[in-house]
């Protein structure tokens, strides 16, 4: 893979995208950066090429496709990213059978010895809730 520099010396001064929404669209997708070996957060692994293609280019990594439409007697084509030449298929098949599971721990808005209000409430509606006769059940 070839440096930020490198990759933003070939790019063309062209947002590659008109919105954060096609992006999340492409990028999702199935061949774009949030399926990609070379953009791993988990990792901390960040792609060059997304670097540059936020910074408002578009790397010539980042195919080029023309997207014909066609709305009653209008017609017409505009340019939209296609493939990554780069993209490598993250596998992520998850924890296989034999794994243990994470334990989760407590959470970071928990304190010790901190009351769960949740179950003094659950509790106290159970035992009213077992007291109640017939007979006072109004509605």
């Amino acid at each position: 893979m070839r440096t930020p520099d490198e990759i933003q010396a070939d790019a063309v001064d062209q947002r590659p995208f008109s919105n954060m929404t096609e992006f999340e669209y492409w990028a999702g997708g199935g061949k774009g950066c949030w399926d990609c070996l070379n953009d791993d957060e988990a990792s901390e692994k960040y792609c060059p090429i997304l670097t540059v293609a936020v910074i408002g280019s578009w790397p010539k990594e980042w195919l080029r496709r023309t997207v014909n439409w066609k709305h009653g007697d209008a017609s017409g084509s505009y340019e939209a990213v296609g493939d990554c030449t780069e993209f490598e298929e993250r596998r992520d098949d998850g924890p296989d059978e034999g794994d243990p599971q994470p334990v989760p721990g407590p959470s970071a808005l928990e304190m010790e010895g901190q009351i769960d209000m949740f179950e003094v409430f659950a509790d106290r509606i159970a035992d009213e809730a077992s007291t109640v006769r017939p007979a006072e059940v109004t509605g």
